[in-house]
C-alpha cells in the first residue's frame, strides 16, 4: 500500500517530469523557427558556393595565362589563343542533371616541343556551368618574348567572369574582371562597375567588344 508521504513524492516526480517536457504549441513554434532560418542559409550558402566557383575559375585563369606567358618566354614560341563561344554546357551522358565544363579558349602554339604545346593545351581553364565569361576579343597572341600581342593594335585585353546561377529570380551584380595590359601582359583584376544580369540562360563564354579597362575598379 502507499502511504500519503508516498503520495506526495510521486506527485512530485511527476510534476518534475511533466515541466521538464516541450508542449505542442512550443515545438510548432521551434519548428517555425529552424524552417525560417533554413530558408535565409540555404540560399546564402547556394550563393557563396557559386562565388567561390566564379572565384576559383578566375583563379585558374590568371594562373593560366601567367603559365602561357612563361612558357613562350622561356622557349621563344608562341601560342594564338581563341575565345570559345558557346552558349550552354552539354549534358554528362552517364549522368544528364549534370552539365560537362568546356574550354575557355582554344589554342594552337608553335616554336616549342610537343610536350610544351601538349602542357599549355591540356591546362585551358574549363567553363562550368555555373559560370561565364566575356572577352573584349576574340583572338589574341603571346610573343616568343612573352609579350602579348592583340589585333587591331588594341592596349588592353578585358576579361569579366560571372555567375549562371540554377534560379528564376533576376540577379543583377557586378561581375569580376580581369585585364592584361599589352604588350608586357601584365595582368590586374578588379569589379567592373556596370552592373549584370546573372542568370542561368547567359552564354557561357562570349565576345563583348563594349567592354573598357577603364570600368575595371581595381579591388
Amino acid at each position: 500500500m502507499i502511504n500519503n508521504l508516498q503520495r506526495v513524492l510521486l506527485k512530485k516526480i511527476y510534476k518534475k517530469n511533466i515541466e521538464k517536457g516541450f508542449t505542442i504549441v512550443e515545438l510548432l513554434i521551434a519548428v517555425a523557427i529552424i524552417g525560417f532560418l533554413a530558408s535565409i542559409a540555404v540560399p546564402s550558402a547556394l550563393k557563396w558556393v557559386d562565388r567561390e566557383k566564379q572565384n576559383s575559375y578566375i583563379r585558374e585563369l590568371i594562373s593560366y595565362l601567367e603559365l602561357v606567358k612563361k612558357e613562350t618566354r622561356r622557349w621563344n614560341g608562341t601560342c594564338a589563343i581563341q575565345t570559345n563561344i558557346f552558349a550552354t554546357n552539354p549534358p554528362d551522358p552517364f549522368d544528364p542533371r549534370k552539365k560537362i565544363p568546356l574550354n575557355a579558349f582554344n589554342v594552337k602554339c608553335s616554336g616549342m616541343d610537343q610536350s610544351n604545346k601538349k602542357n599549355i593545351i591540356s591546362r585551358v581553364p574549363k567553363i562550368e556551368s555555373k559560370v561565364f565569361q566575356e572577352v573584349n576579343q576574340r583572338n589574341f597572341n603571346f610573343t616568343p618574348k612573352g609579350h602579348l600581342s592583340i589585333p587591331g593594335n588594341q592596349d588592353s585585353l578585358v576579361i569579366i567572369v560571372g555567375g549562371r546561377p540554377d534560379t528564376n529570380v533576376n540577379l543583377y551584380e557586378r561581375p569580376k574582371c580581369i585585364i592584361l595590359e599589352s604588350p608586357i601582359g601584365m595582368i590586374n583584376t578588379g569589379i567592373y562597375q556596370n552592373t549584370m544580369r546573372f542568370y542561368s540562360g547567359r552564354f557561357g563564354s562570349s565576345q563583348n567588344s563594349s567592354l573598357r579597362k577603364q570600368t575595371c575598379k581595381a579591388l
